[in-house]
């Protein structure tokens, strides 16, 4: 979503990367929901993910506001390159017999 937002509609890479940030909220928060429902969440979790979650986004949002235009491009290519290369190095699960 950020590349298209930047390069397709111009806006500047701090206002693209928070509105990418922006759009995930609500499914994250459908999603953390449903997962909740189905006992998928761990609460006894919770208490130590919550302020690390906070604050990693305020010192990372912080950190971004800081960093220039073309620095900010840079770290978030980089980021972009490594989680790919790291997907892709991921060995598949493995098929079970019979399926």
């Amino acid at each position: 979503m950020v590349p298209a937002i930047v390069l397709l509609a111009g806006f500047e890479q701090h206002l693209a990367q928070g509105i990418s940030l922006l759009a995930m909220v609500p499914a994250g928060a459908v999603g953390a929901y449903a997962h909740w429902r189905l006992g998928n969440v761990r609460t006894n979790l919770l208490t130590g993910l919550i302020p690390g979650i906070l604050m990693g986004t305020l010192l990372g949002g912080r950190m971004a506001h800081d960093l220039s235009e073309g620095t900010l491009r840079i770290v978030f290519v980089c980021v972009l390159i490594w989680t790919g290369v790291k997907y892709l190095r991921t060995m598949p699960p493995s098929q079970t017999a019979g399926t």
